[in-house]
């Protein structure tokens, strides 16, 4: 089992995630540049696929195939357009959880986790969290949802509580080492 790191005076560290000794703002502030980047891309993407729909007066599919081509334009178009609106709630759910300390499992913790007793592993619990690593200067985060298997796993734990969770078909021990 991993030991909580202290300062000084032996008092934990809650808001430091100190396996990587990141805060939690600049782990939250690397994520919401990754969404706005996201965002621009399926803005685009969704511009450059509602061009292809155009038809206009001198401009018509003159055969199945092209009709075809057009239809598909439009359905691509309106996929960017749903992952641009889903973008932008994860944005605004960003901007709303606040940065306050978690003393659980919930949206907005960063979790500092040691599995099957391997080095310690900085877990961020984000809006839109898929998996994406963040390589920040001091180390490595991994952003997930608290939808995700392991998050729904370890849902309202605390810090020092040690839980068997199923992850790949595999059971591992997963020890929550610090939360903030």
């Amino acid at each position: 089992m991993a030991r909580l790191q202290s300062d000084t005076r032996g008092q934990p560290l809650p808001a430091l995630c100190y396996a990587l000794m990141l805060d939690k703002s600049s782990i939250v502030s690397a994520w919401r540049e990754i969404l706005r980047d996201r965002l621009a891309v399926h803005e685009s993407s969704k511009l450059a696929a509602r061009s292809g729909t155009r038809v206009d007066g001198e401009h018509r599919p003159s055969n199945r195939g092209e009709r075809a081509a057009v239809t598909t334009q439009g359905y691509l178009a309106h996929a960017f357009g749903a992952r641009t609106i889903e973008l932008q709630d994860y944005l605004e759910a960003l901007e709303d959880m606040g940065s306050a300390p978690r003393s659980e499992v919930v949206i907005g913790a960063v979790l500092t986790l040691s599995m099957d007793e391997q080095p310690a592993k900085t877990i961020a619990l984000l809006p839109g969290g898929d998996a994406t690593q963040l390589k920040l200067v001091s180390g490595t985060v991994t952003v997930l949802s608290t939808s995700s298997p392991l998050a729904a796993q370890l849902r309202d734990s605390e810090a020092g509580d040690s839980l068997e969770v199923e992850i790949g078909g595999r059971v591992i021990e997963v020890e929550i080492i610090a939360i903030d």
